[in-house]
Parts: structure tokens; C-alpha cells; sequence
């Protein structure tokens, strides 16, 4: 038996197997890295087959060979370069398919009679491939261990051409070229399976980083949406179902706070004399002047139609009752505001305040109910000094 035909059987069976993983492996709308890779073995498969079938129809054995090496090399690039672009396999491959068999045809005429000179150009030839490959590799800004790896093998498997080009030239003229490199179509199936992991490893790891980034735009987006169904849309402060988010955090410190609850003053007298367009002025004049008076860590929650749920975590109450004490003051700044986007409502406007402190002897519950019935004893006290109409007395 010749040499040389285990190592050829071997590889067109090793060839045939990586292009049946990596077509599987990119069936349907699967990794495009992949297809080419497994479309690029096809062609290998195609090209060792030939020339173990057409082995004694020479000179049809070498030019089916060289063939279809040129488009497996040229398919390899274009999976190397899909790792960064979305290129299509179609174009390059149509002018590589073309362009080939000229080529094809003018190498195995240059080099009719001895084997070695088409063996030597055949292999100079898949070096120069292997090494476009591995720049097309290295260039990539998708750093990672697949890449290194498949970088490495294109550089390997490059120098091992080269080392049998040299080993062709130095042969003896009357040795075959295949009793001079005897089995090493054994060491081509080694670095074309190892090449195949590390492209494998490469997409794997590109599809991790897409996923990855997916995940946290998922993310954002969800936490942008949550944020949008907390806020209220008129005073931009939270809502009522925010209270729920935050109160196992609110519940479980032990700095406790103070809660303050808030009620703009005769807001329905606004609504029905004047509208609720000025009505809702009102309610934001208020919620700003709020804002004002809280801290970063702070909560601003619109728990009712015209009332505002404060939460100052760590803060005392006697503090906290100073603080908003000032809203007065802040809600006349609110309204001499000229800033763009501004809606005040520009008469008179008064709220009315209520505060207690909240810890785990006094739940959070038990403290706004507590605030509340403080809010409205202020509430009364400032009707009955305003009289029936709401006004401020003169």
C-alpha cells in the first residue's frame, strides 16, 4: 500500500466529520462564524477526496485538489472575518470560484512531469492562506482565549506548510513528493481539529459577551420601566407601589426616621373655582417646593390625589418638623421660578404638615396613620384661621 493514503483516508473522514459538527452546530439561524467554517471543510473534504479517488487520473487529481483548497482557504478567511462584521459568504465566494479554476488550471500545466514542484507550490500556497487567516485573527478587537488559540493553530498550521515546502525542495528529484512527507496528513487533521476548537471557543465566547450585553439592556430597560410605573407622571415623584419596593429595606433598618405626611390646602376649591389645570399646578407647586427640603436618600411618595408621603430615614423628628416647617418658604421660591419647564401656580398656596417618627417599636404603618392625624389637626387649625373661604385673613 502506498504511503501516503492512511494519512489522506484519515483526513478526508476528519474533514467530512468537522464540516457535519460545525453545519449542524450552525443549522437554521445559528452562528454565521460557524457555517462558513463548516462549509469551509466541505471544500477540504471535497479536495482530499479527489485526489484519494482520482489518484491515478493524473493530471485531474491535482487540479480538483488545488481547487477546491483555494475556496476552503478563502471560506476560512471569510469565517475569521464574520467574528467581527456581518459579511456575506456569497460574494467572495462566487469570485473565488471563478477565479480558481484558471488558476487552478495554469499551476498543475506550470508544473506537469515531477510532483514535488506542484507539492511545493500546492503548500506554499495554503502557507500564505494560513497566515492571511491568522492576521485576519489577531486583528480582530474580540480579545479571548478562542481567539488566541485559533490564532495560534493559523500560524502553526502555516508553518507547518512551510516546513514541507522545505522539506520538497531539499528532497531528492527521482523521491515522490508523498515518500518524502509520508504521514503527515496525520498532523494536518490534528491542527485542522484543534483550529476547530478554538474557533468553536472563540464563538461560544462571542455569543457569551452578546448575550451578556443583551442581558443588561434587558436589565435597564426593565429597571427604566419600573422606574417609569413608580413615578407619577405630574410631580415626578414616586407612587404608592414604590412604598411597597422599599419597605423590607425601611422595615429591617435599625436607624429608624421620621415620616412626613403632606396636604396641599383647599386644592378642591382650586379645582372647582378655577380648574384643574390650576389644580394641578398647585399640586406640583407643592410636590417642588417638597423636593427642595429632602435629601439624596430621602423618598417622595404622591400617596393620594393632594397629599405627599415623606420618608427621611435616619433623620429625627424633631429635625424633620423644622425642616418642613420651611415649605412655606421653598413653595414662594417654586413660584418666582422662571426656569424653563416651570408650572406654578402663582396665588396664594398653603399645605399642611404632619410628622412622626417611625422605627421598629413604632412601625411604619402605625407612624404614617400617626402623621396623618397630626397633618389634619393642621389642617383644621389653618382652615379655621382662614375662614370659610380659604384665603389667608388680612
Amino acid at each position: 500500500m502506498e504511503l501516503w493514503l492512511p494519512g489522506l483516508g484519515v483526513q478526508t473522514v476528519a474533514a467530512a466529520l468537522l464540516s457535519a459538527i460545525f453545519l449542524y452546530l450552525s443549522r437554521g439561524r445559528g452562528n454565521r462564524v460557524l457555517q462558513a467554517a463548516g462549509i469551509a471543510w466541505s471544500f477540504l473534504f471535497l479536495s482530499v477526496l479527489s485526489l484519494l479517488l482520482l489518484r491515478n487520473a493524473s493530471p485531474w487529481d491535482r487540479q480538483f485538489f488545488q481547487y477546491f483548497k483555494i475556496l476552503y482557504i478563502v471560506t476560512m478567511c471569510v469565517a475569521a472575518i464574520r467574528l467581527d462584521r456581518d459579511v456575506s459568504l456569497a460574494k467572495p465566494l462566487s469570485v473565488a470560484a471563478v477565479a480558481s479554476i484558471p488558476f487552478s488550471l495554469i499551476l498543475v500545466h506550470q508544473t506537469a512531469g515531477p510532483s514535488a514542484a506542484f507539492f511545493g507550490w500546492h503548500l506554499g500556497i495554503l502557507a500564505i492562506g494560513w497566515l492571511i487567516l491568522a492576521v485576519f485573527i489577531f486583528q480582530s478587537p474580540r480579545a479571548g482565549l478562542g481567539r488566541q488559540f485559533a490564532g495560534l493553530l493559523a500560524l502553526v498550521t502555516a508553518g507547518s506548510q512551510l516546513i514541507y515546502v522545505i522539506v520538497l525542495a531539499l528532497a531528492p528529484a527521482a523521491r515522490p513528493p508523498q515518500q518524502t512527507l509520508g504521514y503527515t496528513q496525520f498532523l494536518d487533521v490534528l491542527l485542522e481539529m484543534l483550529f476547530g476548537i478554538g474557533l468553536i471557543i472563540w464563538a461560544m465566547e462571542d455569543t457569551e459577551r452578546r448575550l451578556a450585553a443583551l442581558h443588561a439592556r434587558t436589565v435597564d430597560d426593565t429597571r427604566r420601566s419600573q422606574r417609569r410605573a413608580w413615578l407619577d407622571p405630574l410631580t415626578e415623584t414616586h407612587n404608592r407601589f414604590f412604598l411597597d419596593e422599599i419597605r423590607p429595606q425601611l422595615e429591617a433598618s435599625e436607624q429608624g426616621g421620621s415620616i412626613v405626611l403632606i396636604d396641599v390646602d383647599g386644592l378642591k376649591r382650586i379645582n372647582d373655582e378655577e380648574g384643574h389645570e390650576e389644580g394641578d399646578k398647585a399640586i406640583w407647586t407643592v410636590a417642588t417646593g417638597i423636593k427642595k427640603l429632602v435629601r439624596g436618600n430621602d423618598h417622595v411618595i404622591r400617596w393620594g390625589g393632594d397629599e405627599f408621603l415623606v420618608i427621611l430615614p435616619g433623620m429625627e423628628e424633631e429635625l424633620a418638623r423644622k425642616r418642613f416647617y420651611m415649605l412655606p418658604s421653598k413653595m414662594d421660591e417654586v413660584k418666582q421660578s422662571t426656569k424653563p419647564g416651570s408650572k406654578p401656580y402663582t396665588k396664594f398656596l398653603a399645605a399642611s404638615v404632619g410628622v412622626h417618627p417611625y422605627s421598629k417599636r413604632a412601625p411604619l404603618d402605625l407612624a404614617i396613620s400617626q402623621a396623618d392625624r397630626v397633618m389634619y389637626e393642621r389642617k383644621r387649625a389653618h382652615r379655621e384661621l382662614r375662614g370659610p373661604g380659604g384665603e389667608r385673613k388680612p
